[in-house]
C-alpha cells in the first residue's frame, strides 16, 4: 500500500526544489552584469553590494510568483540602461567629480534613469497582472538595484540622480500609460 501522505510530502519538497533551481537562473545574468561594470571601471564595492541585492530581491521574487518573475524580467531589462550607461560612462573616462554631482557621471544616469522610469510604467502596464501598481512598484525595485550597480561607483549624487530620474520618469508615464492602454 502506498502512502499517501509521505507521497504528498515528497511531491511538495521537489516542487519546491523545482521552484528554487527555476528562480536561480537569474544569478548568471547578474554576475555577467556585475562582473561587466567592474570591468568597465566602476567602483567594484559598490557594484557588488547592489548585484547582491538585486540576486536575492531577483531570487525571492521570482520564487515567489509568475508576477514576482515577470517584474524581475521588466526591471532587469528597463534598468539595464542605467546600467549601461554608468558602464560606458566609466569606460570612457569621463571625469566624475565626487563633490560636484551633476557632472558627466550623475548628468548620464539622470538622462537614462527617467527613460527607464517611462519604460518601467509603460511596460509593467501591459503585462495582465492582477495588480499593475504592485507590479510597476516590484519592477521599479528591481530596475534600481540593476541601475545601482551602474551608477553608485560615481558616489551618492549619481546614485540619488538615477533613482529620482527613475521615479521622476515612472510619475511622467502613468497618465500617457493609463491615456493609451
Amino acid at each position: 500500500m502506498v502512502d499517501l501522505d509521505a507521497l504528498a510530502s515528497k511531491a511538495r519538497r521537489a516542487s519546491e526544489v523545482g521552484r528554487v533551481r527555476a528562480a536561480l537562473r537569474i544569478a548568471p545574468p547578474v554576475a555577467a552584469a556585475a562582473l561587466i561594470t567592474i570591468a568597465a571601471g566602476v567602483g567594484a564595492a559598490s557594484c557588488l553590494v547592489f548585484a547582491a541585492a538585486l540576486l536575492v530581491t531577483s531570487v525571492a521574487l521570482r520564487w515567489w510568483s509568475r508576477p514576482g518573475a515577470l517584474a524581475v524580467q521588466t526591471g532587469m531589462t528597463v534598468g539595464a540602461l542605467p546600467l549601461a550607461a554608468g558602464a560606458l560612462t566609466a569606460l570612457l573616462g569621463a571625469a566624475c567629480d565626487l563633490d560636484d554631482p551633476f557632472r558627466a557621471c550623475a548628468s548620464v544616469c539622470l538622462a537614462a534613469g527617467f527613460i527607464a522610469g517611462i519604460g518601467i510604467t509603460w511596460l509593467a502596464g501591459k503585462q495582465q497582472v492582477e495588480h499593475p501598481v504592485r507590479q510597476a512598484l516590484l519592477a521599479g525595485v528591481i530596475a534600481n538595484l540593476t541601475a545601482g550597480m551602474g551608477c553608485a561607483g560615481f558616489g551618492a549624487g549619481s546614485l540619488l540622480a538615477v533613482l529620482g530620474a527613475l521615479a521622476a520618469g515612472a510619475v511622467v508615464a502613468v497618465p500617457l500609460r493609463w491615456r493609451y492602454a
